[in-house]
């Protein structure tokens, strides 16, 4: 199985030691300060409401390669792309809203599914089926407006509202702006055995609500949500101490030795990652791809490795370019460059962490 997954929080840009974002919000139509817009930055816990006069500040321990996102009600979401790179305050101007969610979905079919049972695809494929996942409640389902396509055999899912996720095991409320999100069935199907691939993308924001009593239980939930995770693996690959970090690495079914594979290089302040060969052809994983209409295929499309997490948890990672960036807090981009399969694959919304979340080692 395919799975692909998108929080929009990447950029590729010089890196800039500002640790302070700034600004003001006005609306388009008047030209008016909006006072009570929210301000966070992507896939964070870090936000700020706007006084009187539409200001705002956001101080930030460290520069993240993450979006500002505004918002406010009646008008239309706006992100600002590398916003550490100004060196004062800036300016954001909110459109109002003129598109209604309803017509962009009423001329849709009429699918052989009943509501609830496409309510209970979507929890399984958007929160995933994990005990993180299975522990997650979304607050305003009605708000989410879903329909199965029967050409293609595809569920898919818009949110009139941003989705508001209650993740008690790993201590968090989430606020999930839903981009995009779309399952499709190798057969007309909804169960999870027959999905081919699955898609979501979004903003996101995170509230640490674990109870002072409950925050040791939930830090250790958390490393365990993070270990032989994408992004554990990522950063793995980076510092290349993939022994110490338990995981294996094998060209189809046999182990070999990763730094024959890939080269790490400094770059702007990002860590490159480059694939130096591929496998031969008789020794790569059975696993077939399509290329995307429209797209050539590159020299490494295609290849992939099979990667094994504490000799238990098996996966598989299958490259685009052969090249990707990564940040200090181990997020990669570009997001289309590595494709998850096995245990990484069944890691959704409900597994992730804040971006500035820091996994430390016990003792």
């Amino acid at each position: 199985m395919k799975y692909f997954f998108t929080l929009l929080l990447f950029l590729f840009c010089p890196q800039i030691y500002a640790q302070t974002i700034s600004g003001y919000v006005y609306d388009e139509p008047e030209n008016k300060p909006l006072e009570g817009a929210w301000v966070y930055l992507d896939g964070t816990t870090l936000s700020a409401t706007t006084d009187a006069r539409g200001f705002f500040t956001i101080n930030a321990p460290q520069k993240y390669n993450a979006a500002l996102v505004v918002s406010f009600i009646g008008f239309e979401t706006m992100r600002v792309e590398d916003p550490f790179s100004y060196g004062k305050p800036f300016k954001v101007v909110l459109r109002e809203e003129s598109t209604r969610l309803d017509e962009v979905v009423v001329t849709k079919k009429k699918g052989p599914f009943s509501r609830k049972e496409l309510l209970r695809a979507f929890r399984e494929e958007f929160l995933g089926r994990s005990k993180a996942g299975s522990s997650c409640t979304i607050e305003n389902e009605n708000d989410i407006t879903l329909w199965y396509d029967i050409d293609n055999n595809t569920l898919n899912a818009v949110a009139a509202k941003p989705i508001r996720i209650t993740n008690t095991r790993l201590g968090y409320k989430v606020v999930f702006e839903l981009a995009g999100f779309n399952v499709k069935y190798r057969i007309r199907s909804l169960s999870g055995s027959n999905t081919y691939s699955t898609h979501f993308s979004g903003t996101t924001f995170y509230t640490d609500i674990a109870e002072r009593k409950n925050k040791e239980k939930a830090e250790k939930r958390r490393k365990e949500a993070y270990l032989g995770s994408p992004t554990h693996l990522v950063k793995t690959m980076v510092d290349g101490d993939w022994s110490k970090q338990k995981f294996g690495f094998y060209v189809g079914s046999f182990p070999d030795d990763p730094h024959e594979y890939f080269a790490v290089t400094d770059t702007l302040g990002l860590r490159k990652v480059r694939l130096l060969k591929a496998p031969p052809e008789d020794e790569r994983p059975i696993t077939v791809f399509t290329v995307k209409p429209g797209t050539s295929k590159g020299k490494y499309d295609g290849v992939s490795f099979n990667i094994l997490y504490d000799k238990k948890e098996q996966s598989s990672i299958t490259f685009s370019t052969g090249a990707f960036y990564v940040d200090p807090n181990g997020l990669f981009f570009p997001l289309n460059e590595i494709t998850f399969g096995g245990y990484m694959a069944t890691l959704k919304a409900g597994d992730l962490l804040p971006v500035d979340y820091i996994y430390t080692e016990s003792p």
